[in-house]
């Protein structure tokens, strides 16, 4: 027997029980689709309070100062909403802090309230929207943390014609036809467009 298969014969054992044993002592779960697309906690969090206004979310200002001009108002088409007193104000792409900042300023400045305490807060985001091979397209309220299999359930299921493995999404924020293939399992924002095709037989 030469040096070669004496090694080979020896250690191969051995190097096999060391992958075992490093692989039993790994404390990282595999990875599969729902660790990798699932953010953490400390991650929606943060979304949220990165959260950029636009049409269709509503939000609720409350002011301390004065609860005469607090209300709730919808964001509308052109990125405006109407506070008492303060008139029509742009909020588009602006976060719950900085809108509450502006409107702070504006009631001073206004003359309305010496020193303004506020708080502005997001009622309900922006829908979703459907279209395609599902039994009720058209929009809907968007819900935390929904995926494409959860808003497709919402909308009432899957026509008999429908495609599940060609489903795209275009992106509130993407360019006009700019779609993303995704899966069941891929998540789904607040103003993003959901097609599901027709299969091809």
């Amino acid at each position: 027997m030469n040096l070669t298969s004496f090694l080979s014969r020896c250690l191969g054992p051995l190097v096999v029980a060391m992958a075992l044993v490093v692989g039993a002592c790994d404390p990282q779960p595999p990875m599969s689709t729902m660790t990798i697309q699932q953010p953490s906690q400390g991650t929606q969090n943060l979304r949220l309070g990165e959260y950029r206004v636009a049409p269709g979310d509503r939000l609720r200002v409350t002011v301390l100062s004065d609860t005469e001009l607090s209300g709730e108002y919808e964001v509308d088409s052109t990125g405006m909403i109407s506070p008492r007193m303060a008139g029509r104000v742009v909020v588009l792409g602006m976060t719950m802090p900085e809108i509450e900042a502006m409107l702070a300023e504006r009631y001073r400045s206004g003359g309305y309230l010496r020193n303004p305490r506020m708080s502005v807060d997001l009622v309900s985001r922006r829908p979703f929207y459907i279209i395609g091979e599902i039994s009720r397209p058209g929009s809907f309220p968007y819900v935390s943390g929904i995926n494409v299999v959860q808003a497709i359930a919402i909308a009432g299921g899957y026509t008999r014609r429908a495609s599940k493995t060609r489903i795209t999404i275009q992106r509130f924020n993407a360019q006009q036809g700019q779609e993303e293939t995704v899966t069941e399992d891929s998540p789904v924002g607040p103003g993003d467009i959901i097609r599901v095709p027709e299969r091809w037989f």
